[in-house]
């Protein structure tokens, strides 16, 4: 039987760490211990952090690959957890599809919705209107 735990796609810049460019951090990572400069959205980071454990999370990001290491070493010091992060997409729109998950198939009586997307002010980071329209973070059985 499936599992209703979530997979979450998440972008880094103006998401969680306030934004910066690919340019910005071809700078930034000339200096020394540049990870320790990347700016974090507190309420993102919290929320986060509070994802439940079963819950996978994939880091999406325009960052070129070139600075993975500068952006894993951000996230190991701002304990940010991540199953995997894509590098090097566009900046323009990202799309999901996802199907519609039928009645029965977790012990369900209704379809489940199994897509959602939100798009968030830059830098503002995620609040709790957010965190509604996301499908909430808690499991569906709590």
């Amino acid at each position: 039987m499936e599992t209703l735990n979530k997979t979450w796609f998440v972008d880094i810049d103006g998401t969680f760490l306030k934004h910066n460019s690919n340019i910005g951090l071809d700078d930034l990572i000339k200096e020394e211990d540049s990870h320790l400069k990347e700016i974090p959205i507190p309420n993102s980071i919290e929320f986060l952090r509070e994802l439940p454990e079963n819950d996978k999370i994939i880091i999406t990001t325009a960052r070129e690959s070139h600075h993975r290491e500068h952006t894993i070493k951000a996230l190991k010091h701002l304990g940010v957890r991540y199953d995997d992060i894509l590098f090097d997409l566009t900046s323009g729109p990202r799309i999901l599809i996802n199907d519609i998950k039928p009645p029965g198939v977790v012990n369900n009586v209704e379809s489940i919705t199994t897509a959602y997307a939100v798009n968030l002010n830059r830098d503002e980071g995620i609040s709790s209107d957010t965190q509604q329209i996301a499908g909430y973070h808690r499991n569906v059985n709590e």
